[in-house]
């Protein structure tokens, strides 16, 4: 897989303003306001194993799944060195194969956004549902196309000794796809830059669309909600949490 490829090495870095406790905390507030009792949590692209870590600390047994080897490594390295028992698995959203169920599946980070295709999408909302237990919990984000960059050939650049990136990006309004191509410049010991290059692509989904689409696959949509607040949300709020009961 490119993506994440290089990037893993410098994720951690780049993701140093997210509270993951704080978002580990707004998990546990909603499944207490749903009155689900949660012990295994799924936590579906965990990338570097932030997420699982805030999660595992709140007491909850943790299950990460990504699909990057990389930032898989990067996860069990920090599992291990914070004694924490977490099972992490390299895994496709949309393919997903558990050996049992879970009492909730979160994604975070917009992880749902990369799905392009609707097919895709739904996809993974059946996975979900498979692996869930009976009235299980299924919490996502999704970033709102306020959120996405829509000027195309906009330009950005991170410029400092260790590192050199520069992300352009694009907007294709017919397909509402944000496409980032990330060229970056890592330095390595021996002085010299070790270059890369990524391209991503995340997809826009109207509140009404994935609404529709949870409760197609099973799922009664319990609330929206505008980011880290129990306000509801609106299709111009840049992140959305959908909260949503498998029935």
């Amino acid at each position: 897989m490119s993506q994440y490829k290089k990037l893993a090495q410098i994720y951690d870095y780049l993701m140093s303003g997210v509270d993951y406790d704080e978002w580990a905390e707004y998990i546990k507030s909603i499944a207490e306001k749903f009155n689900c009792k949660v012990e295994k949590v799924l936590d579906l692209a965990c990338g570097t194993g932030n997420s699982s870590l805030s999660l595992a600390k709140k007491g909850f047994k943790v299950v990460g799944v990504d699909l990057s080897p990389e930032m898989l490594k990067a996860a069990e390295e920090k599992s291990v060195k914070g004694s924490l028992d977490i099972a992490f698995i390299e895994q496709d959203m949309r393919r997903l194969h558990l050996p049992e169920e879970v009492d909730m599946t979160v994604v975070y980070q917009d992880g749902l956004n990369y799905m392009l295709e609707d097919e895709d999408l739904k996809g993974v909302f059946k996975r979900v549902h498979r692996h869930l237990k009976e009235k299980g919990l299924f919490v996502f984000d999704i970033n709102s196309v306020d959120k996405l960059p829509t000027v195309n050939g906009e330009v950005t650049y991170h410029e400092e000794d260790s590192m050199n990136l520069i992300w352009e990006s694009g907007y294709d309004y017919e397909n509402q796809v944000w496409e980032i191509c990330l060229t970056g410049f890592l330095k390595k010991d021996n002085g010299y830059y070790d270059k890369f290059k990524e391209i991503h692509r995340e997809k826009y989904y109207p509140a009404g669309t994935i609404t529709f689409f949870l409760e197609e696959t099973g799922f009664e949509v319990m609330a929206v909600y505008k980011a880290f607040t129990f306000e509801e949300g609106k299709d111009s709020d840049k992140r959305l949490y959908y909260v949503a009961r498998k029935v």
